[in-house]
């Protein structure tokens, strides 16, 4: 059986439906527990979307297709409105938030409403490609692969098919430039993920 890729996991990287109420609305305690100063998260959470379109000419506002393929809204209400994020956001980019929670806007749609700028980053790769990246990492094995990490396409010594490893983000082996430069994107982003204990609650994380 294959391990699990860790931005498959659904409680610590959920689908918009999975997310917690906004604590005022009602405390989730798969999320929180009560401490001796109030509600604590128990664990660390991580929503994942694609960018499919960019609206609002106030705020910035993002519209989302998450891993259910379920559409949201983010609302970007930090200081500057979501101003210093505005050039990185590229229609079918990945979106990171953290610590997300459901809320509902004005407009009745549903979504998360982002106040910390440091809870939310834009990855440059699709959706796909970034959970397709976790999947390599959790199934990498000691040794040089046998694939190239982006077509598949099998090392071949004798028909000159050579993969050589990422100098980059050191995981995974490609057969050419143009299989990396997709690639490789999405497993540096993935590598941010990786280093983090995600089911153990110390402090907030940033990203």
């Amino acid at each position: 059986m294959k391990p699990q890729s860790l931005l498959r996991n659904n409680f610590n990287f959920p689908a918009s439906s999975g997310l917690p109420d906004e604590p005022e609305n009602e405390i989730d305690l798969k999320y929180y527990h009560d401490g001796p100063f109030g509600f604590k998260p128990t664990q660390h959470w991580c929503f994942l979307g694609e960018i499919v379109d960019s609206i609002g000419l106030v705020r910035v506002l993002l519209r989302i297709n998450d891993k259910d393929g379920e559409a949201i809204t983010i609302g970007l209400y930090t200081d500057d409105r979501g101003q210093a994020l505005a050039p990185q956001i590229k229609i079918g980019h990945t979106v990171a938030v953290l610590y997300g929670e459901q809320h509902g806007f004005q407009d009745m749609s549903a979504g998360i409403r982002v106040e910390v700028a440091s809870n939310i980053k834009i990855i440059p790769c699709s959706l796909e490609q970034l959970l397709k990246a976790s999947d390599d990492v959790a199934t990498l094995r000691k040794g040089k692969p046998r694939r190239c990490g982006y077509c598949g396409k099998d090392e071949n010594v004798s028909g000159n098919t050579h993969l050589r490893l990422c100098s980059r983000c050191r995981h995974t082996s490609y057969c050419g430039e143009d299989c990396q430069k997709v690639d490789c994107k999405a497993l540096v982003g993935v590598q941010w993920f990786t280093a983090k204990n995600w089911r153990t609650f110390h402090d907030w994380f940033s990203i």
